[in-house]
């Protein structure tokens, strides 16, 4: 299935990216690829379904650097990966009390701190969301430029190319990779899927 996934990905960013020839993904076995017209830039894994990806993006959406959700740490983010319970960040606000709790290490102190900072990660800066979603060249200091100069998380996925390019801190590449992750039908649905668990979306 994974494989299957991985053909269907580098169709779709076969503009973007260049493949290699021969080198596979030991984990899930896609060709690797690295950004067109960049022979500089390291070969990676394209499936954003191979399991070390989905780990990383779950890390990092928990990290102190995106949402700050205290007690899941790098081990945690890997039971919460490994036993199916989060594969996306929207998946975080789906968590059951008792799920939390049979994981291993979890008393019910641990729990409750668990529990509390997923709930508290809801009202975090936009710009942390926006970082947390782990789109490419979209770093800490790039996210708080982008949600200083639009309305709303929204407001800046629907921006034209052009628009994008006309605000402080935006170059092409920044650019390409916003309008390319929110041109994905998935991405658009995880953000919908966010919004409606009551992430907050509105710089302040």
């Amino acid at each position: 299935m994974l494989k299957s996934l991985s053909r269907v990905f580098a169709k779709l960013v076969a503009s973007h990216v260049e493949l290699h020839e021969s080198k596979t993904c030991p984990d899930c076995g896609s060709q690797l690829a690295r950004e067109a017209n960049d022979a500089d830039s390291a070969w990676h894994c394209p499936n954003p379904d191979c399991p070390p990806q989905v780990l990383k993006r779950v890390a990092l959406w928990a990290s102190p650097e995106a949402m700050d959700i205290q007690g899941c740490d790098a081990a945690l983010a890997a039971q919460l990966v490994q036993r199916g319970l989060v594969r996306d960040a929207a998946e975080f606000y789906q968590l059951k009390w008792a799920e939390i709790a049979s994981l291993d290490g979890m008393d019910e102190a641990k729990t409750r701190v668990l529990w509390e900072a997923i709930k508290a990660s809801k009202v975090r800066e936009a710009w942390r969301v926006l970082f947390g979603l782990s789109i490419p060249n979209i770093g800490v200091t790039e996210a708080q430029a982008l949600c200083q100069q639009c309305a709303s998380l929204e407001d800046l996925f629907g921006m034209a190319h052009e628009r994008l390019l006309t605000l402080d801190g935006v170059n092409e590449v920044m650019v390409r990779s916003l309008i390319h992750w929110y041109g994905d039908p998935v991405n658009r649905k995880l953000v919908r899927r966010l919004k409606k668990a009551g992430l907050n979306f509105t710089p302040r």
